[in-house]
Order: structure tokens, then C-alpha cells, then sequence
């Protein structure tokens, strides 16, 4: 290959426009992912809108939380704000919560993605040093 395309990793500075590029990437693929769950909340069941609406709202918390000193250097959103995300998507996470469960189910998760042990009680799970090993949860409550 030629071109700006077959020099550009071996030039001095690369890794920061490399950074850029890959940033630029990251934000472009974050916004179609916003731009489709909007729609497709807008095309779900009128019953399900609520929930998959907190869904959304954690992403975008998410999204922002992950590049907060990109927006606050931009002025894309003030201080006062990016102090409060942390409230919000804890208040999010406190509503989502109690419909976890029939959100595994609607997304497909089944009952063996579920099982793992640290998925059932993961401060059990962590409580000692497992070496990454995995147990059946009944042998974790036992010891």
C-alpha cells in the first residue's frame, strides 16, 4: 500500500492522531447506537417503552461518565452536571434493579449464563481467593 496510509504508523506523533482516529471511531459508533435505540424504543411495545427508556438513559450516563473530560473541556456540559451523573445513573440503577431479572429473560440470558458464581453473589464469590476458578454457587454458600 501507499500513501499517507502506508507511512502514517511509523511517523513521529502517529500514536496521538491514531488515538484521534480511534476516539473519532468510538464516539461515531456511540451515536449510532443512540440513534437506533431511540428509534427501535419508539417502535417497541408501549408496555416496555419505560423500561427500555431507563436502559437507554444508563448507556448515555455511561457514554458521558467515559468521556467526561472531553465534554467539560468542550463546554459540552458544566460542572454541576457532570457532578450529578453519578446520582443519576445510581438512581437509574436503583429503579432497573428489581426488573433484572425479567430483563435477563428478555434479553435471552439463561439460566446457566446466570448461574456462574459470581453472578449470584459476587461479594460471596469475592470473599476469598478463588483463583479465578469457578465453583458451583451451592459449594461457595457452604464454605
Amino acid at each position: 500500500s501507499s500513501g499517507i496510509n502506508a507511512e502514517w504508523p511509523l511517523r513521529p506523533g502517529s500514536q496521538q492522531e491514531q488515538d484521534s482516529v480511534q476516539a473519532a471511531a468510538r464516539a461515531y459508533s456511540d451515536k449510532l447506537i443512540s440513534d437506533i435505540c431511540y428509534e427501535k424504543i419508539g417502535l417497541a411495545d408501549p408496555s416496555i417503552q419505560p423500561i427500555l427508556k431507563k436502559l437507554y438513559n444508563l448507556y448515555l450516563i455511561t457514554v458521558l461518565q467515559e468521556n467526561i473530560s472531553f465534554f467539560l473541556t468542550n463546554n459540552l456540559i458544566s460542572r454541576k452536571g457532570a457532578s450529578s451523573l453519578r446520582d443519576d445513573f445510581d438512581a437509574l440503577i436503583k429503579e432497573i434493579a428489581p426488573e433484572s431479572l425479567a430483563l435477563a429473560e428478555g434479553f435471552g440470558i439463561t439460566e446457566e449464563m446466570l448461574s456462574a458464581p459470581i453472578a449470584r453473589d459476587w461479594e460471596l464469590y469475592n470473599s476469598y481467593d478463588n483463583a479465578g476458578e469457578m465453583k458451583k454457587f451451592e459449594d461457595l454458600a457452604r464454605s
